[in-house]
This record gives structure tokens, sequence and C-alpha cells, in this order.
């Protein structure tokens, strides 16, 4: 089934805000809960909508706990809610 990039980038903020800032989510999870059987096909549209979620400062991405641009990112990555206290 198809997803809309709004129900995706709203699940990636539904998963990261129910984590805290604290924490981070897998970009798989978001995935695998939003097109289960067939969440290999869509992992490049969660990490898309995850960097557009990232340029309007309303997630971080990271990569080995350090953060980064999604184009710069080689490899698994991380997504974590911006913390607003900060």
């Amino acid at each position: 089934m198809k997803k809309s990039k709004q129900e995706i980038k709203n699940r990636i903020l539904t998963f990261t805000k129910k984590r805290g800032p604290e924490k981070s989510v897998c970009p798989s999870e978001v995935t695998k809960d939003l097109f289960s059987d067939v969440w290999k096909d869509h992992v490049d549209d969660v990490r898309t909508a995850a960097g557009e979620l990232q340029s309007e400062r309303l997630i971080s991405i990271t990569q080995k706990g350090k953060e980064i641009k999604l184009d710069k990112a080689k490899g698994p990555i991380r997504l974590s809610i911006v913390d607003e206290r900060k």
C-alpha cells in the first residue's frame, strides 16, 4: 500500500517523540511499521522523509553517535526528535 510522504513523516515524528531526545530510532523500525512485508522496498522513502524533517529542524540524524547531514551518511543512521529545551 502506498503511503504519502506526510504519512511517513508523521510516523517518524511519532516514533522519535515516543523515544524522546535522549534516544534514537532506526529508520527500519519506522519502515517495518508502515510497510510490514515489503518494508525493504521503502527504506529510501523513509530516509528521504527523515532528511526533510532534519531540514525542518524537527529531527536530528546521527551516525556513530554524531550528527550528520543525510546526504553525507553512508550506512546505518539513527533518528532522534530535536530537544526543544536546547
